[in-house]
């Protein structure tokens, strides 16, 4: 009974994104060239709580290259999962705080992004903390050379959820900003160091990111 209303839950969830799509006004800024019918697969790097258009996104945008993203292996995931299963996109369940879910799910990943997928992944979830940058991304990259695309959602007008995230709905009608920013490529080989500050400037331009948008469309 439950797993019902959890698929439930997933459809209804991908009505809503839909009909609020619908209405909106987006602006596109593409830095990364992501629009570029020749392009393979890449990671899509963007933080938890924007991540309500972006199977829409997709879907629309992008829908002749397969896509896959990474979600946790709880409910709140399994509700993840079947959104983005009503727009084509797979999931794959892994936790960074089980490391043998998270290896196996970084193996399935890897495989995908080396058969050309794009691949989705919220570096600050599925528990946080807010807007810090989790290191399975990097490694990702680091295993299968695809460059990972910070991507910048700003809604001119949302409603804030008290959550840990503070998860952001657009609103019906709203203005939306949607940022390709420069893509990182991560080198293969790394001393630990190196490592690390891949990850601290990757996270940096996460947060410069929405630090900008939300800089240039307060009153």
């Amino acid at each position: 009974m439950a797993k019902i209303r959890l698929k439930s839950a997933g459809k209804i969830v991908a009505c809503l994104m839909r009909g609020i799509a619908a209405t909106l006004r987006f602006e596109v800024r593409d830095e990364a060239g992501i629009f570029d019918t020749a392009r393979r697969g890449c990671i899509w790097s963007f933080w938890h709580n924007r991540m309500f258009l972006i199977p829409w996104i997709h879907h629309e945008w992008f829908g002749h290259i397969p896509g896959t993203i990474l979600t946790s292996p709880s409910g709140d995931g399994q509700i993840i999962a079947d959104v983005c299963s009503s727009f084509g996109i797979e999931a794959e369940r892994g936790s960074s705080s089980k490391p043998e879910k998270g290896m196996s799910a970084l193996i399935a990943l890897a495989a995908r992004a080396r058969e050309g997928y794009d691949i989705g992944i919220t570096p600050d979830g599925p528990r946080g903390p807010l807007h810090r940058l989790q290191p399975g991304i990097v490694k990702l990259a680091q295993l299968t050379g695809a460059p990972i695309v910070p991507i910048h959602v700003h809604y001119s007008r949302a409603i804030e959820f008290k959550t840990w995230d503070r998860f952001l709905l657009p609103l019906p009608f709203t203005r939306v900003t949607v940022h390709f920013d420069k893509p990182h490529h991560i080198p293969r080989r790394m001393s630990e160091e190196e490592f690390e500050q891949c990850r601290a400037t990757l996270q940096e331009a996460m947060r410069a990111g929405t630090r900008l948008e939300n800089a240039a469309h307060s009153p």
